[in-house]
């Protein structure tokens, strides 16, 4: 009798997202995802910064450990010229990037771009059969399950959107169109338009290393050169991903799963009713991870620290409630 596939969880972060990463960590804690290894993948400055962080099933990396040494080095500069320069500087310098095809080149290397390389780096290093990317702002709720993440029958599991083609537009638009401009596919919005970009996302780590070969052997570079030279904030890891499981696998050999049981929540201006919120989730047994938006990069007035112990308490009572 075959073994069951080994699975781990991956979190990419970085010093502004370390209180959200606190809440995630909790919420995994009294999880029924406890005792999966995670591991959380540290910008290499920050890795003092979270120190301690974690329960017993973390393990923390330097982004060192797992990028190329160029890009990693090549990261912290972009990171500095970043703090320079500001939000909307750096948005600026993106945008001329796009006009000029590439100049300034450190925008290329923002912790956004970077952090899609060390998803995938990871997982093309990884011993396990599965990653499962969770970024720092997702909270794990009391229904979720290893099974969420491992088709019954062997197949590669990956979530889509359950929608209809959307209107040709917006970053979800661009990412559609550099995905298949990357992976040589026509592409005509009406028939495809991918809309799941939010985690947990699954990484079949075979057929992501077959993806990267693929990519390698097309342009004749490593693979995170070929991403890298993509147009700033047009490219997605996740779009190229799930594309190439629709184009190079046999149709049978992926089980396509509904993202439903990913949940939302844009506005946490409010912590109570954050908390509110979150409690009516765990009450939701189809509801298995909501993502509370993120706001470290400065776009809004709030962050992590007012509503995780509202975030926390709610989940306690939810565990409670379905004992």
């Amino acid at each position: 009798m075959p073994s069951a596939p080994s699975l781990c969880l991956l979190t990419p972060t970085w010093s502004g997202d370390r209180q959200h990463f606190d809440v995630l960590s909790a919420s995994l804690a009294q999880s029924p995802l406890a005792e999966v290894p995670h591991f959380a993948v540290v910008q290499s400055e920050d890795i003092d910064a979270f120190s301690g962080a974690g329960g017993p099933s973390t393990r923390l990396l330097a982004s060192s450990a797992v990028l190329p040494a160029a890009i990693d080095i090549r990261r912290q500069q972009a990171r500095r010229w970043a703090s320079r320069l500001g939000r909307a500087g750096t948005r600026l310098s993106g945008s001329l990037a796009l006009r000029t095809g590439g100049w300034p080149r450190w925008v290329h290397y923002t912790g956004w771009h970077t952090q899609q390389i060390t998803k995938l780096a990871f997982a093309a290093q990884s011993d396990f059969d599965t990653v499962v990317v969770m970024d720092s702002d997702v909270v794990v709720l009391p229904h979720a399950d290893v099974g969420d993440f491992i088709a019954e029958d062997g197949r590669v599991l990956c979530y889509e959107a359950d929608q209809a083609a959307t209107a040709f537009g917006g970053k979800r638009g661009n990412w559609n169109r550099q995905a298949h401009a990357l992976l040589d596919v026509p592409y005509d919005p009406q028939q495809y338009f991918d809309t799941s970009f939010e985690t947990p996302f699954v990484l079949h780590t075979e057929s992501l290393r077959a993806l990267l070969r693929w990519l390698e052997n097309r342009y004749g570079a490593p693979w995170w050169k070929v991403l890298l030279a993509q147009p700033v904030r047009r490219w997605s890891e996740f779009a190229t991903y799930r594309l190439f499981l629709k184009r190079h696998l046999p149709v049978d050999a992926v089980e396509w799963r509904s993202d439903a049981l990913i949940r939302y929540l844009f506005d946490a201006a409010d912590p109570e009713a954050v908390g509110r919120e979150v409690h009516a989730l765990t009450q939701d047994p189809s509801a298995h991870f909501v993502t509370i938006h993120s706001q470290s990069s400065g776009r809004q007035l709030w962050g992590a620290e007012g509503y995780a112990p509202y975030v926390v308490a709610a989940l306690q009572r939810g565990d409670a409630a379905l004992r």
